[in-house]
């Protein structure tokens, strides 16, 4: 069978996955509090998975492989060190929202920052400013688009219907639960596949001489792929650049979507152990980035051609080293 074939079987086997999920979850729901956040509802490993999946996003298969891509070794200080920054900032700021926010009965940030403070117009504000994540949703409505369209030969509409409606109908159902449930077996997943990209790229699969021939690769095509710093981008330009990567990312724990998890921990004394274990898995996936190394190794600058994209090194990647099936 052709790729496209296993791929729609893939998809239909995932589609009916993700929704059963959502029915399911729809059954743990017994009142508002259930749906709004699964209050005390989950233990510190699968929701760690569930908290990683959901920072790591689809960043995590086409941004960060497609910036090793293009800056070479550089780029991956941001793979490494993003979510430290992210788990630091929840590790701080986790007991007090979380304890807070349980006492306040609270269903959201907006809402917890609210009362936290006394304040309708933070309440008014934040929940405004939560709107910005539309760009950020849009984010991840594209990458979705992207593996469709090279997995499925879809185009960019149906691709985009079929991404939006799954995910409106599993989380209409089943609110929070459903994300949790959801965000934890596709974490599994990705942790799964990041695994194997990390090996494959360690190894330098399908290139002579393993890691150090996939190095000599990239510094033929350009000695700056394989600098600690490429002074070609302002993203990796300085040891400033670097350090401001964990920096920024020390708030991004505490968006919408991501902060009302902290309230489904089923115990106070399990933060630490999922503080951790989130923090684990997020620099693992955080590290599939690693596999736009061995794309370049592999098909050089062909994914700045017409038609063609860095976003889709990852995908590239498996097609070229792996059967269809």
């Amino acid at each position: 069978m052709s790729l496209i074939t296993w791929s729609w079987i893939f998809l239909v086997f995932y589609i009916s996955f993700m929704i059963g999920i959502g029915i399911f979850a729809q059954r743990k729901i017994k009142h508002a509090d259930d749906f709004a956040t699964a209050r005390g509802g989950y233990g510190p490993f699968f929701l760690a998975l569930a908290f990683a999946a959901s920072t790591a996003s689809g960043a995590t298969f086409l941004g960060s492989p497609a910036l090793s891509y293009e800056w070479g070794l550089a780029a991956n200080w941001g793979n490494f060190l993003y979510p430290f920054g992210v788990y630091f900032g929840i590790l701080i700021s986790m007991r007090l929202i979380a304890t807070s926010g349980n006492r306040f009965g609270n269903r959201s940030i907006p809402e917890y920052l609210g009362d936290r403070y006394q304040s309708e117009g933070i309440r008014i504000l934040v929940s405004l400013l939560s709107l910005v994540l539309f760009f950020y949703l849009a984010g991840q409505l594209v990458s979705g688009v992207v593996m469709f369209q090279l997995m499925l030969g879809l185009d960019a509409g149906w691709a985009l219907i079929i991404t939006t409606a799954v995910l409106l109908f599993y989380v209409v159902l089943g609110g929070a639960h459903a994300d949790i449930l959801t965000d934890g077996a596709q974490g599994a997943m990705m942790l799964i596949l990041a695994v194997v990209v990390i090996i494959l790229t360690a190894m330098g699969f399908g290139l002579e001489g393993g890691f150090i021939g996939l190095l000599d690769n990239l510094e033929a095509q350009d000695e700056r792929l394989v600098a600690p710093l490429n002074p070609n981008t302002p993203l990796y330009h300085s040891w400033w650049s670097i350090f401001v990567i964990a920096f920024a990312h020390m708030p991004l724990g505490l968006l919408p979507h991501l902060g009302n998890k902290l309230w489904a921990l089923k115990s106070d004394g399990d933060r630490f152990q999922f503080v951790k274990l989130a923090a684990l898995f997020g620099v693992t996936l955080g590290m599939m980035g690693v596999g736009g190394l061995l794309a370049r190794a592999h098909f050089g600058d062909a994914l700045y051609m017409d038609g063609a994209n860095p976003n889709q090194s990852l995908p590239m990647l498996f097609i070229e080293l792996f059967p269809t099936w």
